[in-house]
């Protein structure tokens, strides 16, 4: 009978998801000669694209890396080759069509998974393909380590599908599985955020009445993140997360607004940083008025610096503009002065 290692948690702190279903690689077969290994869950607690709770579909890379062979105690990044399928052979002497891998190389060491977020230990999740411990020796030592959302895996790091400021990046930091004489009884990877998580709120400082904005609806069009930092990728073996700078648009609060805050954005996650800036754009009457280079404070009137692995509530209260008494407000009009056409150009070609 196949042995199976039981991973006895994937313990996601804060914990996200993505909703890409590519590079699901469909397992060809079970190694009658391979220890697999199989992997339980809980959660602690997760926020993505959309709020996950328990019940909610989560999905990860799951990879596997191999002690080198001048290092027997410790995972050997560099050696490490990304397979997503398990290259199995007909079992010599075996009269009942049993497959075998022929060596290490012959396994997988990247696993799709996709399960229900739970808070508890509940039962084995499905790894697709099955990863296996080494079949060269068994004293030989494995780890495993985990990624979310799930991306396109290479020698040294995860490339995530999307770079949009809405993907909750999260890294699970390499455990010992144990070998398959040794095996590890209780594995836990703790997925943690990668990320700091920002979110919107408006209001209206003081009613409308008395104001220049007084029977008008004032609602948020559109908040624009400037240069934010978006993860692109992230190293297999530290963690480490490499982005890109991106101006971010985030959906603003499209119902009117009032003394009390409305309900928060959608949340984006983009990398740790100081000195905030934002582009806010309002609808007041269906007129719109735009506010660039809003910067963010804290609530001792400092620049906001954001934290890895910490939710941000940006609230912007908004005070309405006062007509002064008895003055002429200064009416502008505008207009753009079209192309002119210039002297033609010519190429001779001989």
């Amino acid at each position: 009978m196949k042995k199976i290692l039981s991973m006895a948690a994937l313990a996601l702190v804060m914990a996200g998801c993505s909703n890409d279903d590519e590079n699901v690689k469909i397992d060809n077969g079970e190694a009658s000669n391979a220890v697999a290994i199989q992997i339980s869950q809980k959660v602690a607690g997760v926020e993505s694209k959309a709020a996950i709770t328990p019940g909610s579909t989560m999905q990860a890379n799951i990879i596997m890396v191999d002690a080198g062979s001048g290092d027997a105690n410790n995972p050997d990044f560099t050696a490490f080759v990304p397979r997503t399928t398990n290259t199995l052979t007909d079992k010599a002497g075996s009269s009942s069509g049993e497959k075998e891998l022929a060596n290490d190389a012959a396994r997988a060491t990247v696993a799709n998974t996709e399960f229900k977020a739970a808070t508890t230990v509940g039962a084995n999740i499905e790894l697709t393909p099955t990863l296996y411990y080494p079949v060269s020796a068994n004293t030989k030592k494995t780890w495993i380590l985990g990624v979310s959302p799930q991306g396109d895996v290479d020698a040294s790091k995860v490339t995530f599908h999307d770079a949009d400021g809405l993907q909750d990046v999260m890294y699970a930091k390499h455990v010992a599985a144990g070998s398959s004489g040794t095996k590890e009884n209780s594995i836990a990877l703790e997925f943690e955020h990668k990320t700091s998580q920002l979110t919107f709120v408006a209001q209206l400082e003081a009613e409308l009445t008395g104001t220049e904005w007084a029977g008008k609806t004032v609602s948020v069009t559109n908040i624009t993140i400037q240069k934010a930092k978006v993860p692109v990728s992230i190293a297999l073996s530290t963690g480490t997360v490499t982005t890109t700078e991106k101006n971010l648009t985030v959906a603003g609060c499209k119902t009117g607004l009032t003394t009390t805050a409305c309900a928060p954005s959608e949340p984006v996650m983009v990398a740790a940083t100081t000195d905030i800036l934002v582009d806010l754009e309002l609808s007041v009457g269906g007129t719109a008025k735009k506010y660039t280079n809003l910067k963010v404070l804290n609530a001792s009137g400092q620049p906001l610096t954001t934290l890895e692995g910490y939710s941000h509530e940006i609230t912007f209260t908004i005070t309405a503009p006062v007509e002064a008494t008895g003055a002429e407000k200064i009416a502008t009009s505008a207009k753009i002065v079209d192309w002119k056409t210039g002297d033609a150009g010519n190429v001779t070609i001989k």
